[in-house]
C-alpha cells in the first residue's frame, strides 16, 4: 500500500469539515426553498369567482394566480369589507382606476396575472371585483383565515 502521508488525510478532513458546513441544517426543504401555498382563481363573465370561497392560515403567503377567462375586464381585491366599500366608491365615482396593488390585482381578458399576499391574522376577508356593476353583481369570494 502506497501512503500519501499526513498531508492527505488533512486535506480530506478539511474537505469533509467544508461540506459538512455547506449543507442545510435540520431535516427538509426551508420554507424559502418550499415557495408559497398557490390559489388558482378563475374570474368569469357571469360574475363569478372559482372558487367562490377558501381557507388560508394566519401568517401564511399565498401565491394566486389569478387567470380572466372573460371577455371583459376583471380585478382580484382583497380587503375586509370596509376596504371593499371604499374600492367600489372608487369605480363608482369614475375613478376608473386599475386597483394592481399588494392586495390584489386588475386582470384584461384572457390574461393571467400572480401576486403574493400574506394574511396578517385569524378572520374572515373578500376578495371583489369592482369593474362597475360586477361587486354588486355578485363578483365576492369569502376568504377564511384561520388562526
Amino acid at each position: 500500500m502506497i501512503s500519501h502521508g499526513p498531508r492527505r488525510h488533512l486535506s480530506i478532513v478539511a474537505l469533509v469539515v467544508v461540506l459538512a458546513a455547506c449543507a442545510p441544517s435540520g431535516g427538509g426543504a426551508s420554507p424559502t426553498q418550499q415557495g408559497p401555498n398557490t390559489i388558482q382563481v378563475r374570474m368569469i363573465d357571469e360574475l363569478r369567482f372559482e372558487p367562490a370561497s377558501f381557507t388560508v392560515q394566519a401568517g401564511e403567503v399565498v401565491r394566486f394566480e389569478v387567470t380572466n377567462a372573460g371577455k371583459g375586464v376583471h380585478e382580484f381585491l382583497i380587503g375586509e369589507e370596509a376596504a371593499q366599500d371604499e374600492f367600489e366608491m372608487e369605480m363608482s365615482e369614475g375613478d376608473g382606476m386599475q386597483h394592481d396593488s399588494d392586495a390584489g390585482v386588475s386582470v384584461e381578458p384572457g390574461q393571467s396575472e400572480t401576486f403574493d399576499y400574506t394574511f396578517q391574522e385569524a378572520g374572515q376577508l373578500l376578495a371583489g371585483c369592482h369593474e362597475p356593476g360586477h361587486y354588486v353583481g355578485g363578483m365576492v369570494a369569502t376568504i377564511t383565515v384561520e388562526g
